[in-house]
């Protein structure tokens, strides 16, 4: 009888639990008993379930929402009998304010405490929807057991009544100590700011979690809201969007929550509430709420220069932007924007795809291409730099602009932009000639400086060479990248023609020691511009990035002169050389003159090593250029070795030779010096040596006659007619030495021997030194005239000229006349023509 009538009060309860509404709420919460009492609950006292069991109320809070707010409160249940003790025999019962009667129900994780385990204490947490009831000050907690004896089978242990003192809200500027993820965590709500960015408004939340347990906190269930003073509740989202945090082990850390509010909410007296979601009663339950500090109106922009930590996958990284520059082109301004990234994080943490936008203070938003930061990586502890670059319409404000990165939207997240840096407004550089600038980029630190510019002739335009220096003032070798030049001569880009030429095929850079790099581009002649840009793309990656950008109107084009008589020394890396004059003369013929220059080109290196492939142009005193054909030798020279440069070019009639200047550089092609004997595309390290041309005085004989390395001696030269052959013989005795000192390019010079008779009439033969005429000492060289001399002369003199024949123009060294002798009939003998003989 008494099992049947137990069995219909447990139905009966059942249906009355039932009968309760229940709530499908769309926020989450989460749940944590607190071991000891903060506020009043503590004393309330316990109720006495039976001899050496109670029960105490320890936490009560509630959640309000539209479909009913929800109470739950928390009992502590202490066990000293040695017997187990079950929860069916008793049952909790809430009355609200409003005179409301509802059971207690526990939540789903405490649902499968059945007992109280002897010599024990069991926390339970219990929930009920209490309408729209809001306060719990004067709401009672009843205990209630079954008893069958009684007329409704209950039987009422006692009441907690809670006081008006009690206080659900925790106290701004104190903690509350909880359980989180079974860790002991204590939470404080540290700030609250009103941010307006984009024209809409949000309100950002700083907790602060310090972890007592020994394990990492990983917060991921809990969820948080912000409830403003006239109720209204807005749902709270993690700044990270990784949308989780870690806290280590006694740890203390500090994260930022977000929201968007209407622009017209009053934000006086806010709350900030966790809860956490029972996904199988699928409804919110409150955990605990903070009273939040007095809100702050924040610039959300960072100030100039300075450092914003932002929180990628609870790795904080620092970011800065370290310097700004703009300048005008074709009614843009372009801005160069330089960042300092690095990972204070314990593990390697990939950039988000951030979206760049620049906003200008009319509210203009101007994408800029954030490909410099797609994929970037960064290991614990690294820093990168990252160059960009944006093209803002000059009518907008340009010291009024911000640039802000926002991470791509995803679902459940607030779209708030990640940081928004102030970009301080500041002119693009001019760069000085011979003064040092600071650069930094992703491969080191340096000081940078341009070192000369010089514009010359090139084919039929002009070349401008930049030399700059690059200082390694960084603690490590740098191994320079492969580098691409774009360069711009006011608003003309000259990047298809650019070429960057290093000297020293070492690109490595240690500690303090310098590279140069010369930057040559084309213009044409007729071009003028007052300022220069040159920007150096670092091209060895998978995106192509600024390694140094320099700016300039410092474009004197100063080319060191050679007075006359003087050296140059030539200081490339394995190509030293002293290079002096060693004459100048010209020759003439009737539609054209051509000037020529003889160059000693001295070796300065200690080891056997190639000379410099030379470039040549002449100028003349009206500032005409001459482009000029440069010969000399291509085998290696050893130290202290001479070589001798040929250098010609053809002139107009008219044109004088009495000022000219040699322009002579060094040859380059494919990024560096140009090989001896191959097609240069451009020259650096240009001259002017000052030339002192002189005309060739002839000789009167012929006993010492100069071509350079040759020396020809003529001791005589006879001539015989022998009558009716018609034939005019020539012996010619000679001795032909050569210098061995220099070493020389194709020699291209000719002797060319010319005999005119007593009457004027001139023969000529063209003969090539060292094979037409030998080497050695009293040498003879014969040669045959047909002639009709014999039918006038019968004695007399013949003259004998020597000219130096150069690319088809002549000057005479010297002449000479000699006796020829007349043989008659009877003394004829055959005639040996072209005959050679020692």
């Amino acid at each position: 009888m008494h099992k049947s009538l137990k069995t219909y009060a447990v139905v009966l309860l059942s249906a009355m639990l039932l009968s309760q509404p229940f709530v499908n709420s769309t926020y989450a919460a989460s749940t944590s008993a607190s071991a000891t009492a903060v506020f009043t609950l503590d004393k309330l006292g316990t109720i006495a379930l039976k001899n050496n069991v109670n029960v105490k109320l320890i936490d009560m809070d509630i959640f309000e929402q539209p479909s009913g707010n929800i109470l739950i409160y928390t009992l502590s249940y202490s066990n000293g009998s040695s017997n187990s003790v079950a929860h069916v025999d008793y049952f909790s019962r809430v009355t609200t304010t409003g005179g409301a009667v509802i059971q207690g129900k526990p939540i789903t994780r405490d649902v499968t405490k059945k007992y109280i385990p002897p010599k024990s204490s069991q926390i339970v947490i219990y929930y009920v929807n209490i309408g729209q009831s809001t306060k719990l000050n004067g709401t009672k907690v009843t205990l209630l057991k079954w008893d069958f004896s009684s007329q409704d089978y209950q039987k009422k242990l006692g009441e907690f009544s809670i006081p008006a003192s009690y206080a659900v809200i925790i106290p701004q500027g104190q903690s509350k100590k909880l359980t989180m993820d079974n860790l002991p965590v204590n939470i404080k709500a540290e700030s609250l700011q009103r941010l307006k960015t984009n024209g809409k408004v949000y309100m950002r939340v700083g907790v602060s979690f310090t972890n007592l347990g020994k394990k990492v906190l990983s917060h991921s269930a809990y969820k948080t809201y912000l409830k403003s003073a006239g109720g209204s509740v807005f749902e709270l989202k993690l700044e990270d969007a990784s949308g989780s945090f870690n806290v280590q082990s006694q740890e203390k850390k500090t994260v930022y929550y977000l929201t968007e509010v209407p622009s017209y909410m009053k934000t006086e007296h806010m709350i900030l509430q966790f809860a956490q979601e029972d996904e199988t009663l699928k409804i919110i339950l409150p955990v605990k709420s903070f009273k939040l500090p007095t809100v702050t109106t924040s610039d959300f922009a960072v100030a100039n220069y300075a450092v914003k930590k932002i929180t990628i996958k609870n790795n904080t990284i620092e970011t800065q932007l370290k310097s700004a520059s703009v300048s005008s082109e074709n009614n843009s301004a372009k801005w160069n924007l330089q960042f300092r990234l690095k990972n204070f994080g314990n593990k390697a943490i990939t950039l988000p795809a951030y979206e760049l936008t620049v906003k200008a203070a009319e509210g203009f938003s101007i994408p800029v291409d954030s490909k410099a930061l797609a994929n970037v990586t960064l290991k614990p502890l690294e820093e990168k730099l990252i160059n960009l670059s944006a093209n803002v319409p000059l009518e907008l404000n340009q010291g009024k602009l911000q640039l802000q990165w926002t991470e791509p939207a995803v679902d459940d997240k607030v779209v708030f932009p990640t940081a928004q840096f102030n970009i301080p407004y500041s002119l693009e550089n001019n760069n000085l000639m011979g003064q040092e600038y600071r650069v930094e980029n992703r491969h080191g630190k340096f000081m940078v400086k341009l070192n000369s510019y010089q514009r010359l002739p090139w084919d039929d335009g002009d070349q401008i060479v930049t030399k700059l220096s690059i200082r390694n003032i960084g603690l490590t070798s740098v191994q320079l990248p492969v580098l691409k030049a774009i360069v711009k001569a006011e608003t003309s880009d000259l990047s298809s023609t650019a070429q960057i030429v290093t000297t020293n095929a070492q690109t490595s850079i240690a500690p303090n020691e310098t590279t140069e790099i010369y930057v040559i581009a084309r213009v044409p002649y007729s071009y003028s511009f007052n300022q220069l840009k040159i920007v150096l793309q670092d091209t060895s990656g998978d995106e192509i990035t600024k390694f140094l950008s320099m700016n300039t109107n410092s474009l004197n084009n100063v080319i060191d002169t050679i007075a006359v008589g003087e050296s140059h020394h030539m200081n490339s890396l394995g190509k030293k050389a002293e290079v002096r004059e060693r004459r100048t003369t010209t020759y003439y013929v009737n539609n054209s003159n051509l000037i020529y220059t003889e160059l000693e080109m001295i070796s300065e290196e200690p080891r056997q090593a190639k000379p410099a492939q030379l470039v040549a142009y002449y100028k003349t005193a009206d500032n005409q250029f001459f482009k000029a054909v440069v010969s000399q030798s291509t085998t290696a020279t050893s130290p202290n070795g001479k070589n001798l440069v040929t250098i010609w070019s053809k002139l107009p009639q008219g044109v004088s030779t009495s000022e000219l200047a040699l322009y002579i550089g060094e040859g380059v092609a494919e990024g560096k010096l140009t090989d001896l004997g191959g097609a240069s595309t451009g020259f650096i390290n240009s001259v002017k040596l000052a030339l002192t041309p002189k005309a060739v005085i002839p000789l009167n004989n012929l006993t010492s006659v100069e071509l350079f390395p040759y020396n020809l001696s003529v001791a005589n030269a006879v001539g015989t007619i022998t009558e009716e052959k018609g034939t005019l013989d020539v012996v010619v005795n000679y001795s032909l030495s050569e210098t061995e000192d220099f070493e020389a390019g194709a020699y291209e010079h000719k002797l060319v021997l010319e005999l005119i008779d007593p009457y004027g009439q001139t023969m000529e033969k063209t003969l090539e030194l060292g094979s037409d005429l030998p080497m050695g000492k009293n040498k003879s060289y014969t040669t045959s005239f047909n002639s009709n001399f014999h039918k006038i002369l019968r004695g007399g003199s013949i003259r004998v000229n020597l000219y130096d024949e150069f690319q088809g123009h002549r000057v005479l060294l010297g002449s000479q006349s000699y006796p020829f002798t007349y043989i008659a009939s009877e003394s004829r003998t055959s005639n040996s023509t072209g005959n050679t003989s020692n």
